[in-house]
């Protein structure tokens, strides 16, 4: 390889360890998780209606499944660590993990849901955290949902879809035994206009029972919690009592509507991340390809051609870049889709995206590269792809590599100096490693393939002579066959023959008859194939008087 291609190689290479030092890459997106957890909310959203569809008040039950949603899909989105689960979910995890029955008309559905939902890995988890189990109860008297956040702490939670006043004391008992109380939208501003009235009449009757009831009202509206619209949960508004206020279709409409937005959401935003790390290494490695041509090579252009030049690549590779990661994102949603399908491995097949997803992206960008034509053979597409998968694993070492040379470098240059030197060595040094790992991919794959091509062209030469023998060989065995019965047929011909001969010229000689005795040599060398005797004596003396050579 000539030294520009190779000077070309690690200036690219130097771009893509520089974005992934710099967290600019597709894997700290936060959309993936998101989409993955509006999956959970639809595969929730299913379970709830089939248990509670028929409950006249089913939407509160609908109710609680939308808000656990909705905040889990929040907090994956803005990584705040934060993880809500409702108390009946934890009681299946619990069971499901302890492989015991859960119980109930609806058994089946709930633990395919969990299984749906998590991998035995997470199961376990969850089950094996004292905290959460401690509220791991189906149809919890005081808590509805519970959330723990990245250190482990754990609030709890009631949720309320009412129509009449939270204030009241029927639900006192929730205000004092959780930390907060979450309510519909509704409920919510009507608590709000209750406590600026007992503001107002506070202000105007500064009675003692006024300024208890204000008091009463802040500690209260201090705990609550605005949620949705409880007619996102299904609720349909009506007089009687005994008439069904839950529309199941609105709910279920909800949750594939959230499912669809965030599925979207990632396929765009993978795009997006694709296309901004490619720009941003493509100009980079353009900007020092330019200044190595200028003024390492001499070759003096205008500024605006240089610029020109740049833009031009940037947008080309930008654009293709937008395109492949936009399909990568739509694998992910393609995943999440499936696991929905198959329930009972669902959380498994989840799980194990998400954990070889990094792996995965280096990989499905060389296939991208194939389909679209830019690797044309599959020699080029596993070196590709073999490269892609070390370049991920150097940026991991990187970190390490840069701490061990920040900590050796700062007590000779001080601690800024020696962060920022560190940063590039170790960015320098990775990118040569890569460089030369696709150096020995390279030889090692061109033997490799050379082996193959001197082994197919082997295989088709037996092909050919094993083709050969199977046409020739079977009439050659019967030619054989009869070759033997016709050596056999003329040996006996022969021998018979030849008794024959030496018997007639015994008798003539015994008798004296030496013409009859000539005949017979004659007849018996013709057996043999020995057809030029002289028959007669006058040929033997026109012979000899002739100039002809005596042939032997």
């Amino acid at each position: 390889m000539n030294k520009k291609l190779l000077f070309d190689e690690l200036i690219d290479q130097l771009g893509t360890q520089s974005l992934a030092r710099l967290d600019l890459n597709i894997f700290d997106l936060n959309s993936y998780g998101a989409m993955v957890e509006s999956a959970k909310h639809t595969t929730n959203t299913q379970k709830t209606i089939k248990q509670h569809g028929d409950n006249p008040n089913g939407f509160g039950q609908s109710f609680e499944t939308l808000e656990v949603g909705k905040e889990n899909i929040k907090n994956t989105y803005y990584k705040t660590g934060e993880r809500s689960f409702t108390t009946d979910e934890l009681a299946d995890i619990k069971a499901v993990y302890n492989n015991e029955e859960i119980g109930g008309k609806y058994s089946q559905e709930r633990k395919e849901n969990i299984l749906a939902n998590y991998s035995s890995e997470e199961i376990k988890a969850i089950a094996k955290n004292e905290k959460l189990m401690k509220y791991a109860t189906t149809n919890h008297n005081l808590v509805d949902v519970v959330i723990i956040d990245k250190n482990g702490n754990i609030t709890t939670e009631q949720l309320k879809a009412v129509n009449d006043n939270i204030f009241s004391n029927k639900y006192n008992r929730y205000f004092e035994g959780v930390d907060s109380v979450r309510v519909d939208e509704n409920a919510y501003n009507n608590a709000k206009e209750k406590l600026e009235q007992a503001k107002l009449n506070f202000e105007k009757h500064p009675s003692e029972k006024n300024k208890e009831t204000l008091k009463e009202y802040e500690e209260k509206f201090s705990k609550l919690k605005m949620g949705s619209n409880k007619e996102e949960a299904g609720y349909v508004k009506g007089d009687k009592k005994d008439k069904n206020h839950t529309d199941t279709n609105e709910p279920m409409k909800n949750a594939l509507k959230n499912q669809a937005k965030e599925t979207l959401n990632n396929i765009h935003q993978t795009g997006i991340s694709d296309a901004a790390s490619v720009v941003l290494s493509t100009f980079a490695s353009g900007v020092l390809w330019e200044i190595k041509d200028e003024f390492l090579d001499n070759n003096s252009q205008d500024f605006s051609t240089r610029i020109k030049r740049i833009i031009t690549e940037v947008i080309k590779k930008g654009s293709d870049s937008y395109a492949r990661g936009a399909s990568f994102g739509m694998i992910d949603g393609l995943v999440t889709i499936i696991s929905q399908f198959f329930k009972k491995i669902g959380g498994q097949l989840k799980y194990l995206w998400t954990n070889i997803r990094n792996a995965a992206k280096s990989i499905w960008n060389a296939i991208y590269s194939y389909i679209t034509g830019k690797i044309t053979n599959y020699a080029e597409l596993i070196k590709t792809i073999l490269k892609s998968l070390f370049s991920a694993v150097m940026t991991v070492f990187a970190v390490a590599l840069e701490a061990e040379i920040s900590n050796k470098l700062k007590l000779i240059l001080g601690e800024t100096i020696a962060g920022i030197l560190s940063i590039g060595i170790s960015i320098f040094v990775c990118s040569v490693a890569v460089i030369l790992f696709s150096k020995t991919i390279d030889l090692t794959i061109n033997a490799f393939f050379g082996i193959c091509a001197v082994a197919n062209m082997a295989k088709q030469r037996r092909e050919e002579i094993e083709r050969v023998y199977d046409v020739i060989m079977p009439k050659m065995m019967e030619n054989l066959d009869n070759l033997e019965k016709y050596i056999a047929d003329y040996t006996i011909n022969l021998q018979n023959m030849g008794e024959t001969s030496f018997n007639e010229l015994q008798n003539a000689l015994n008798k004296e008859n030496y013409d009859k005795a000539n005949q017979s040599i004659i007849k018996l060398a013709s057996v043999y194939g020995v057809n030029d005797l002289f028959v007669t004596r006058e040929e033997f003396d026109n012979f000899m008087a002739s100039d002809e050579s005596f042939k032997i």
